[in-house]
């Protein structure tokens, strides 16, 4: 019997073999590292696609709500977003998107050089603001209302659902939650989601599943959190100079806290269904 959402004995080869039409298939891969969904690097003579099918019901909300956010912010950067086709199997919907030549920054971010990392900052930082300062419609973004379009109402959702109630005792009584929502965001501008080319620069900025209505430093925080301690001082202060104002650095330091409090969370949870070692 086929479930609201993908479980991982289904026959993800024949989803896969008619999402694709006439491309030719010369290898499914299954990506273990998915936590929220279940992935699969698929190789074609066109390329290689990525699918990503949600593992419950949350995150089969959350694949619609990137979908249409990754439509609607493709192209009004400076940078490469990329380009989801949303498919269905039984009314389930799941994501398909051909892959970007690269890696991430998460694979090399512990090798870089002084000047390397300066480079990449600056980027994130200028996407981050160029993010920041676009004028929206809130209707022309998310065409379906299914699931927390406020980052921190997302998140209220994401942690009353997948966390244990001793890791959530936070949530409630943070600063994070009191900000005033000014901006559109990414909302998990973290490393993985970063793809870097060969010549350090981003190649593009991937999952926008957490994406919506928020403040700058929800983004700021996710990601100088996340990263090596020698890109927060590059980031900050190529994100002060773009934006010509200076940051809340005691803000900033209260919301990486938070934001290490929901990864920690949320892994713990994992761990507990068997998905994180």
């Amino acid at each position: 019997m086929v479930g609201k959402f993908f479980t991982l004995d289904e026959d993800f080869n024949g989803i896969i073999k008619n999402a694709l039409n006439e491309k030719e298939i010369k290898n499914i891969n299954f990506i273990s590292t998915g936590w929220t969904n279940i992935v699969y690097e698929v190789e074609t003579n066109d390329g290689n696609y990525f699918f990503r099918f949600p593992r419950d019901d949350f995150w089969i909300r959350t694949i619609v709500k990137d979908c249409e956010f990754a439509k609607y912010i493709h192209g009004k950067t400076n940078y490469n977003t990329v380009e989801l086709t949303q498919l269905q199997s039984n009314n389930r919907p799941f994501s398909m998107h051909k892959k970007v030549e690269g890696r991430t920054l998460t694979d090399i971010m512990n090798t870089m050089s002084e000047g390397e990392i300066k480079q990449v900052s600056k980027e994130i930082a200028d996407f981050m603001y160029q993010m920041h300062s676009l004028k929206y419609d809130k209707n022309e973004i998310f065409k379906t209302n299914n699931i927390g379009l406020n980052l921190v109402d997302f998140l209220d959702e994401l942690i009353e659902k997948h966390l244990h109630s001793e890791d959530k005792v936070f949530w409630k009584y943070g600063e994070f939650s009191k900000k005033e929502n000014t901006c559109l965001v990414h909302g998990d501008l973290n490393p993985g989601n970063i793809i870097i080319d060969e010549n350090n620069h981003i190649a593009a900025v991937i999952d926008f599943g957490f994406a919506g209505f928020g403040n700058k430093y929800f983004d700021i925080a996710r990601i100088i959190g996340r990263l090596p301690a020698d890109f927060k001082n590059e980031i900050i202060s190529s994100y002060e100079k773009i934006s010509k104002e200076k940051l809340d650095y005691k803000l900033l330091d209260t919301e990486i806290d938070v934001w290490n409090d929901i990864d920690g969370g949320y892994i713990n949870y994992m761990r507990g269904i068997g998905i994180y070692e």
